[in-house]
């Protein structure tokens, strides 16, 4: 530019940079700097960044440099700057954030759903799914379950089906969830058939040519036929069959004559309760029970070779219930197969190829005793079974599963049982075995004995036994030919009823009691043959009978051989193979034999006869099945020191006895009526004894010691034909004052001759003899047994405690017949023949050995009792008690320490001496003065003035005193009291701090407490004066001077500060003086003062001065 255009105009003069960019010159150009966002030569280009769509889930895109939007479109800064106009915002729809709206927002979060919904959230949106029915029964709908459903209000759901309201388009409504047995719009319509036997439904589906290969059959049954035919689809050579064997379901599929599918589940269905059942048939078959409780193996499916060309034509037609048969029907006649029995029972809910069977889809003359519903009836109600039998319903009728031995259609029959041994007779029943037996046999009967003994069960062949069951010991046994013997382990010969099973296969034989599996035998190859004969009872050979277990007796009934059974009295005529049967002496029924014809109880005992056996109600104090045996012990017949035994036939008195050693030994004799075998003895004692006799016996050649022996006990015997002496010893020392338990006895006591054995403590010691000698029946004749010597007036005897002795059983008892009230029943008896008596009541223990005695006490052992001598200082059974030395009060003036054997006194001030009995002479060093007399007191002592002088320790001089009247009637008045006399009357006028008749008492000016902040105060005549803290000041302590000091050089210091030179000067000396003043007067004051303590200490020893007596006690 210029007038020349001499000038260079700068060429971003003409800003040619657009979008806010920035222009930069050059020497013949220009470059624009573009904001991010903005491109081209001149920034003139705005980058569309929305190009892209990166919005996801339907958002808007909206560009940062669309100047125009900028407080409008939520998201964008309130004002446009072109530094931030890069990038785009994405306005996201409802339901959707994140920079590009990828994130999907939880609409649940927020809990939109009322009443109970559960929320469900979506890409944007959200679903309430709403509960059923609240406790109330009201329903939720709508969008958040927050309106109130009303559709059932007046719903029109029949037969129990079940309405549930709901909410479409604002409008009001209901649907029906129908019960099984009924479908439609209102669950008007019955889908339930009943099927009464030899029936059957037919129904024809039209021709529909499927893309998609599948057939599908769904149906539920009730039923109770184990075995029975559901339905069959298709034509004879190509079908589908499902049918009910053994309770199972079975699917059978076939193609042009070719299996296809066999499939089961094994889960029973024949049990009367609804099932569920679904058939498919497409490229696989499945067959799928849909009931709830079948929790395993429900389904089951395989593969197949079906084309739906082969099936289309043969599935047009289905047969529920049976296949028709004959020529009455047109439908009749169309199969020849072999099929299970016709269903008897109801189907119902039956769907084929998804369309609903009702009676409507039943045409004319496609069926046959079909009936609509279920008609069943349960035939069991009410129990139509006797004798606990289980009625099954068979929908049509019932049948009675018996227990045996019950039979008939109502179980209300009874096998007859046979009556085997009557009145002690021999009997038997024979069966053949017939040709109609199998080569396995089951034989079972019932069985009711109480005979140990008896042959139950024989098979016999022409030439032997071969098979034998009978009692042995009441226990069941079983043998065959060559093989061993099986015995079981219960008795059934009480007298109830006992089922016996016995199953015989070729190789081996078992045998059953109950329910209880006794084991088996084997035996070789079993043929039973046809003319084989079956025993029960016994054998027509009585010796042979006796030689396998004797005839039976009792009853014997309900006998089966394989579930037939061999009746001995049949109910009805017998069948042929019955006809044959043998009985000899097996009566009918099952009576007992009459017992009590014997009389058997003894006693008195009433007999009541019971099923082959007796019982007796026995009188009081008798026991025994027959009341044979007395309860001798319940009479009470023994003196109260001995314990009742119960022997054979009567009863023994037992206790302990106790020997002195002087002259008390006992001896016995027979009473020459016992007849057993002498061939033990048995006893215990305890001693101390080393050497002493404990029993012996002798009858020349022949005789019986026992005795200790250098403290071993010694058993010696000579007796039977044996000329030696046998002997045995203890090992251990037996002299200890316990108490030992001996038996000596024959090793072999039935032998005329036999070792012995000694059994100590049971068999804590033992010998066994290797000689031999015979029994001890010497003693049965007149042969005197000492116990505890050998002569009954030896001084040397047994000092201890023995036992009851018992040889063989019978005792020798410490007890005379005259000691016992009731006479001894008993025939075999030892009589004591000694006149002494024998000392009862020896301890059962030693109690010695348990060291009872505590404190060092010594145990003395008595045998009938014990003591122990007590140490010093100790008493009581157990020298368990402290002897209390303190119980005689031997402290006179003290306090009394309990010690063991001993004691300890502490004496009361002034008191000494071992026993507080000396008083301490006070008087020594004492500090009475003025000639005045020491008192000894307790603990003190007290000083006696001359008549001028008082106090303490008599140091002060006595206050005058008067004295008026006469030599008859006088007064004496003290302390400078003023007697005086009016009219005969003596009276005293006491001086201030005086007071008393006689002007005796010092007021104690103390008493009121007059001193405070815990001054001391000080009783004077007719006064007080307080002894200050180091605080405090003032007659009564009541100045606090703790901080007077600094107050004082406060106000000094402010004094100062005021003044000028020498008045400052001045006023601070004469604070000091004032300050040393203070403390000066103070220091006298205060508790404790030397100085005044030595000023005033003359008159502090009269703060107790003046008593009228002029004794004055040290207290």
């Amino acid at each position: 530019m210029g007038s020349h255009c001499e000038t260079l105009i700068p060429l971003c003069w003409s800003q040619p940079c657009y979008n806010n960019a920035t222009c930069e010159d050059h020497a013949d150009n220009y470059t624009c700097h573009c904001w991010p966002g903005y491109a081209g030569s001149r920034c003139e280009e705005d980058i569309a960044e929305c190009r892209s769509s990166p919005c996801l889930s339907g958002g808007r895109c909206v560009e940062r440099s669309w100047a125009g939007l900028y407080g409008l479109v939520p998201g964008l800064p309130p004002a446009f700057r072109y530094d931030r106009a890069e990038g785009y915002v994405c306005r996201c729809p409802p339901g959707f954030a994140g920079t590009h709206c990828d994130e999907d927002v939880n609409e649940c979060y927020t809990n939109p759903c009322q009443n109970g919904g559960i929320c469900e959230n979506f890409p944007g949106n959200y679903t309430c799914h709403c509960p059923p029915a609240d406790k109330e029964g009201i329903f939720y709908g709508g969008w958040n379950c927050t309106e109130v459903l009303h559709g059932c209000t007046d719903h029109q759901c029949q037969n129990n089906g079940i309405c549930i309201p709901h909410l479409k388009n604002g409008q009001h409504g209901f649907s029906c969830i129908c019960p099984p047995g009924y479908t439609g719009i209102h669950c008007e319509t019955i889908t339930t058939f009943s099927f009464q036997g030899n029936s059957f439904l037919f129904l024809k589906h039209p021709q529909t040519h499927k893309k998609d290969f599948f057939y599908n059959i769904n149906l539920r049954f009730q039923t109770v036929q184990p075995t029975a035919f559901l339905f069959h689809r298709g034509e004879k050579n190509t079908f589908a069959k499902l049918e009910l064997l053994n309770g199972y379901l079975h699917l059978s599929v076939q193609v042009n004559n070719q299996p296809q599918a066999l499939l089961h589940i094994p889960h029973n269905v024949s049990d009367g309760e609804w099932h569920s059942v679904e058939v498919t048939l497409a490229r696989a078959v499945i067959l799928n029970l849909l009931d709830s409780s079948c929790v395993e193996s429900c389904l089951n499916k395989t593969s197949a070779k079906i084309d739906n060309e082969s099936v289309i034509f043969a599935f047009q037609s289905t047969f529920l219930g049976s296949l028709p048969v004959g020529n009455s029907n047109p439908l009749q006649n169309t199969f020849n197969t072999h099929s299970a029995p016709s269903f008897v029972g109801c189907l119902q809910d039956i769907e084929i190829d998804l369309n609903v069977i009702t009676p409507e889809n039943v045409s004319s003359g496609s069926s046959l005793n079909v009936r609509t519903g279920c008609a069943k009836k349960d035939w069991c109600d009410p129990h139509p079974c006797q004798n606990r039998g289980r009625c099954i319903n068979l929908w049509l009728s019932y049948h009675c599963d018996c227990y045996r031995p019950y039979t008939g259609p109502d179980c209300a029959a009874e096998y007859i049982p046979g009556r085997f041994g009557s009145e002690d007779s021999s009997g038997y029943a024979a069966f053949p075995v017939g040709s109609t037996q199998k080569e396995n046999f089951i034989i079972s009967m019932f069985v009711r004995t109480r005979k140990p003994s008896g042959l139950l069960v024989a098979l016999r062949n022409s030439t032997y036994l071969y098979i034998r069951v009978y009692l042995e010991g009441g226990k069941l046994t079983m043998l065959a030919l060559n093989s061993m013997k099986l015995l079981g382990k219960h008795s059934v010969n009480d007298g109830n009823f006992y089922l016996i099973t016995l199953k015989i296969e070729p190789n081996k034989m078992e045998l059953f009691q109950s329910s209880h599996y006794l084991g088996f035998i084997s035996t070789p190859a079993l043929t039973i043959q046809s003319k084989d004969i079956l025993y029960i009872g016994g054998l027509p050979d009585s010796k042979e009978t006796d030689r396998n277990g004797r005839y039976f007796k009792g009853c014997i009934q309900d006998v089966r051989v394989n579930n037939q059974p061999l009746e001995f009295f049949p109910i009805t005529n017998p069948p042929n193979s019955l006809i044959n049967r043998m009985l000899i002496n097996v009566t009918q029924g099952c009576t007992g034999d009459n017992l009590c014809k014997s009389n058997p109880c003894h006693n008195g005992g009433v007999c009541y006869s019971i099923w082959d056996d007796f019982t007796c109600t026995c009188p009081p104090n008798t026991v025994g099945k027959a009341c044979e045996e007395v309860k001798w012990c319940e009479l009470g017949p023994c003196p109260h020191e001995a314990q009742c035994q119960l022997v054979h036939q009567g009863f023994e008195c037992l206790a302990n006895a106790v020997f002195s050693g002087r002259s008390s030994a006992i001896f016995y004799r027979s009473n020459r009526k016992i007849s057993r075998d002498l061939t033990n003895i048995v006893f215990g004692f305890r001693t101390r004894d080393t050497d002493v006799i404990l029993l012996y016996a002798e009858r020349e050649p022949e005789f019986v010691i026992i005795s200790i022996h250098n403290s071993k006990l010694l058993f010696q015997l000579q007796s039977g034909n044996s000329f030696y002496r046998l002997t045995l010893a203890s090992s251990v020392p037996v002299s200890d004052g316990k108490w030992h338990r001996v038996m000596v006895s024959m090793v072999e006591p039935l032998s005329q001759s036999s070792r012995w054995h000694m059994d100590i403590d049971n068999k804590r010691d033992t010998a066994t003899s290797t000689a031999a000698a015979g029994s001890l029946n010497f003693l049965r004749e007149e042969t005197d047994i000492y116990v505890a010597d050998k002569a009954f007036d030896s001084l040397d005897g047994l000092r201890g405690c023995m036992s009851t002795i018992e040889i063989s059983g019978i005792y020798l008892s410490y007890f005379e017949n005259a000691d016992i009230p009731t006479k001894k029943p008993q025939e075999e008896q030892f009589i004591k023949i000694s006149a002494n008596p024998a000392i009862t009541g020896c301890l059962e223990v030693d109690f010695c050995s348990s060291d009872p005695c505590m404190h060092g006490g010594i145990c003395e052992d008595f045998y009938t009792s014990y003591r122990c001598v007590c140490p010093d200082g100790w008493t009581g059974t157990y020298c368990e008690v402290n002897i209390d030395e303190c119980s005689s009060n031997p402290c006179i003036h003290g306090n009394c320490t309990d010690g063991i054997a001993s004691y300890e006194c502490s004496c009361e001030p002034g008191y000494t001496g071992e026993n507080c009995e000396e008083d301490i002479d006070d008087c020594h060093g004492h500090q009475c003065v003025n000639g005045a007399t020491c008192v000894d007191g307790i603990n003190g002592y007290s000083c006696l003035c001359a008549a001028n002088f008082t106090g303490r320790f008599c140091r002060y001089r006595r206050l005058p005193y008067t004295v008026c009247g006469n030599e008859e009637r006088n007064l004496t008045c003290f302390n400078y009291g003023n007697c005086t006399d009016l009219g005969g009357e003596l009276s005293c006028a006491c001086l201030p701090g005086f007071v008393g008749e006689r002007c005796e008492k010092d007021i104690d000016e103390c008493s009121s407490d007059p001193c405070l902040n815990g001054g001391l105060c000080q009783n004077l005549l007719n006064k007080f004066h307080c002894l200050c803290d180091v605080n405090f000041a003032g007659d009564r302590c009541e100045i606090d001077v703790s901080d007077l000091s600094f107050f004082l050089a406060a106000e000094l210091m402010s004094s100062v500060l005021a003044a000028v030179g020498a008045l400052a000067l001045l006023a601070l000396l004469s604070l000091a003086a004032a300050l040393s003043a203070l403390a000066s007067k103070r220091a006298t004051q205060g508790t404790y003062s030397p100085s005044r303590q030595e000023k005033e200490g003359s008159r502090v020893e009269m703060w107790n001065l003046v008593q009228p007596p002029p004794m004055e006690r040290l207290i």
